[in-house]
This record gives structure tokens, sequence and C-alpha cells, in this order.
């Protein structure tokens, strides 16, 4: 990038309007400052950048066509609370950040879609819906600031995946800009659309390199006239996987299936909300358990009821242990509904995690390499959750570590740790990357093991879409 700031902010300016660009991000999440790492995810290296924030599909395209001309990077920006650097200015430039278009433009009640700009947080648009009895079934730890453009393009995923399956998999249509600043539609009010390529797909998995999401429209839902969650124990991860299996194998439909290992479920599940030396906690006897298991049911109170009770007599059948005392259950959904990921401050280190998917019959390996991987005394061990997805028997992982950030020798331990872990997860017949997506940091990592002619296609499908290199350089792959 050889043109001058300055002449960049005129340009901008030109377009959003002086007071829509800045040297600094609008909006900055304490999720992210609390959690993130800098020096993991380039925070510390950015050079010189400018931020435009449009407010109109027509701004938006003006700030890509303009960039596009003169040859300027642009790097999307949601809200920020990202693992992966996706959103970093690593090259300087030009940061769009969407938080701008932050509007309802349409909610279809009888056919129970909405239509929205991609700046809405996920908490605000669902105050929304609330309003007509209606729900998006997608709900992260950071749905205070995950706005819903980045929520697609990072197959943003939650409590809820199980049913309804990860962000992007509930869009129908979509208005989207270019590489070259065009506004183009995508899609209808019907998911399986085979008139076309399934561009929905394409461009939400381009995580911001094929083109800028300007406007979604979302499957929505009525909101659940009753929801019970129950939570099991189990001395063996082998024996809740096989809970797993057994309660869709029955013909259950639940609306969340998830796995915490004991540290996960203690300090992030329910530590923020019960005191973990209470007598209630001590009966459980977390000292014998290797999972926890959370399964719910949502629709009428009859089914409900019969799902639940189902689902108990499998539950004890696969040797599982039922948590009986209610505050306990309460506390883990409100820690999982309610409260952000990891709301109670552990330490001064930072924690991290890269999100991987496995089969689900795999998920008890993973839980025993995750426990061999973190052995290192720079990295400190606290928890891994799984989601499962019922469509493909499948499990998205979250293997959470805590490192000090600013320590070189622990930064390295824990790149080690997820190169290592990426590697075993390839073996495992899984893919290292899934909901945050790949941003910047997992890059190498997926190049090296993906299938070289897959990695080929891709790169070309980059190169044809955006050949100047435009859109988010440096993610989601190198060229």
């Amino acid at each position: 990038m050889t043109i001058e700031l300055a002449t960049i902010r005129e340009g901008l300016e030109d377009i959003v309007g002086k007071r829509n660009v800045s040297n600094n991000f609008f909006k900055i999440s304490d999720y992210c400052m609390n959690h993130i790492a800098g020096k993991i995810s380039a925070l510390s290296k950015c050079e010189p950048f400018l931020v435009a924030r449009p407010e109109t599909v027509e701004q938006l395209a003006g700030v890509v066509q303009y960039a596009c001309r003169e040859r300027i990077p642009v790097y999307v920006r949601g809200g920020g609370s990202g693992y992966l650097g996706g959103e970093v200015p690593t090259a300087g430039g030009i940061v769009v950040e969407t938080t701008g278009m932050d509007g309802i433009i349409d909610v279809d009640k009888e056919s129970g879609y909405v239509t929205c700009e991609p700046g809405i947080t996920v908490k605000a648009l669902n105050e929304q819906l609330r309003k007509y009895g209606l729900w998006w079934p997608h709900d992260p730890g950071s749905r205070d600031w995950a706005t819903v453009g980045g929520s697609i393009a990072t197959l943003g995923g939650g409590a809820f995946s199980t049913k309804f399956g990860n962000a992007p998999n509930t869009v129908v249509a979509m208005k989207i800009v270019t590489p070259e600043g065009d506004i183009v539609r995508l899609g209808s009010k019907v998911r399986h659309d085979w008139s076309h390529y399934d561009l929905i797909d394409f461009i939400a998995s381009g995580e911001g390199t094929l083109g800028v999401i300007a406007e979604a429209t979302i499957k929505i839902f009525k909101i659940p006239q009753t929801r019970t969650v129950g939570l099991a124990l189990f001395r063996k991860f082998e024996d809740a996987v096989t809970c797993c299996c057994k309660l869709t194998d029955a013909g259950l439909y639940p609306e969340t299936l998830m796995m915490d290992d004991t540290l996960r479920f203690t300090l992030e599940s329910i530590g923020p909300l019960i005191d973990l030396n209470s007598p209630a906690v001590k009966k459980l006897r977390l000292g014998s358990v290797e999972a926890v298991m959370a399964y719910g049911f949502a629709g009428s109170a009859e089914v409900v009821r019969s799902s639940m009770r189902i689902a108990n007599r499998i539950v004890k059948g696969c040797r599982g242990r039922l948590i009986a005392d209610k505050k306990i259950v309460s506390a883990y959904w409100r820690s999982k509904t309610e409260l952000p990921s990891w709301s109670t401050e552990i330490s001064d280190m930072k924690l991290h995690s890269f999100v991987p998917t496995i089969p689900l019959s795999r998920a008890a390996d993973f839980h025993h390499k995750y426990a061999e991987f973190t052995e290192n005394p720079k990295l400190r061990r606290i928890g891994a959750r799984y989601y499962v997805t019922l469509l493909y028997q499948q499990c998205t992982v979250s293997p959470t570590a805590m490192y000090d950030d600013n320590d070189p020798a622990a930064v390295k331990a824990y790149e080690e740790f997820t190169r290592r872990f990426a590697t075993e997860v390839v073996k495992m017949g899984g893919a290292p990357s899934s909901t945050l997506g790949v941003g910047m940091r997992l890059v190498d990592i997926v190049e090296s093991l993906s299938d070289p002619s897959e990695m080929m296609l891709t790169k070309r499908i980059k190169r044809d879409l955006d050949p100047a290199n435009v859109l988010n350089p440096g993610k989601k792959l190198k060229l």
C-alpha cells in the first residue's frame, strides 16, 4: 500500500462521512479484551490503518469500490469477538466495521424469517424478535458483542446447534458486496435451492475473503412453550459418548446436547454462580467424574415431559448419574445462555481456544489427547466442551488453555499445542477449523494439513473472484 493515510481518509470521508471514519475501532468489546491473547492474534503487530463504518449497503459498496480501485487492503470487522485474528488489519489499510449497519429490515412473522443488516448483535436481534414471540436459535457466549454477519462468516455455534445447526445453516438469502464493490443478491426463502450454485454457504465459508455480507435473511422460530434441561455425570468419557448416540438412535430430537469435562463444568459452567466448595457441589463427587452431559428438549409440555422421561432412562442405562439438584442445573443453563463465556476471571493470564470438529465417535479419544497435549507447565488446562450436532453425528470442540501472553515460551507452547492437536484431529477424520473459522492464526496449519489439490482449487477461486486480493488478505489462506 503506497497511498498515504491522509489521502485514504479523505476518500473514505467522501463516502461515509467524517463521523464514520476513525483511527481506531468504533466498538471494542470487553469480551475481546479480557479473553483474547494479543500476541497470538497479532493485535500488537498491526500497521497503521483507518476504520470506516458504513451505514448503508451503498456506502459499504462505495468503500470496497474505492479500496479496489486504489488497491488498498480491506478487513471486515463485526463485533471483534473472534479468537483467531480474522478481523485484525495486519497489513494496514481499511477496516470496514459493520456495526453502523445494525437494523432489522423485515420480519415475516407468518413464514418465520427475518431480514437484517450484518452489524446487529445476536442479543439485539433476539430482543427485537422476542416482541413477536420469535427467536433466532443462535446463542454464543459472545452474544452481547457478536454480530449476525460475523456469526454467519465464522460458522458461529452455540447451545442450540444440536438441533438447528450453526449460524449459516439458518441463512436462506443474502445481499453481498463483491471484491469489486458490486451489490449482489443471493438465495430466496427456501434453503434447498438447486437453481444455482450454493453461493450462500460459499460466501459464508470465505470469512470475508470472497465478499462482504451486507444483509441476511434468516430462518427464525417460535419461542418454545416449554424447555427442560438435564445434567448427568459419567465416570468414563466413553459412556457419555455412547449415551449421546443412544439418545439419537432412540429417535429423540434434543434441542441441546453437550458434554463438558469436569474442569470446564466447574470453572465455567457452574463456577460463576455457585460456590464450588458448597455441600451441594461436594455431593456430586466430581473427583470420580470424567464427563458431564447436558441434554435439553423444547416444545409442547407433553412432548418435553415424554422426551425427558425417555432420555433419563437411557442415561441411567449408560451408567450416567442424574444431577437432581435444580439449583445446579439452573446455574449451568444460566451460565450457558445468559452469561458471557468465561465470565469469571480465573487469573491475569489469557485464555485461548481453537475449535475443531470431530466425529462424535472420536470424542473420548480427543478428551484423552487434550490432557496429554496440555502437560506443558507453561499451559494451564481449563477444560473442553463438546457441542454435538445431531444431523452429522459430529461434535465441535472447544479445548481451552491459559498461558502468560507476555511470556514468549508460553506463547510458543500454546502454538505447539494447537499444531499437535490440529494434526491429531485430522487423523481422527475431523477438521482443524470449524466455529470461529481459520482467521489468520490457523492459516499455516490448515494449509499444511489440507489436500494440495483442494488448496489449489481454493486459491484459484479466491484469485478469480478477488484478483487484487483486496478483501481480508492473509486470512483464511495465503496467496
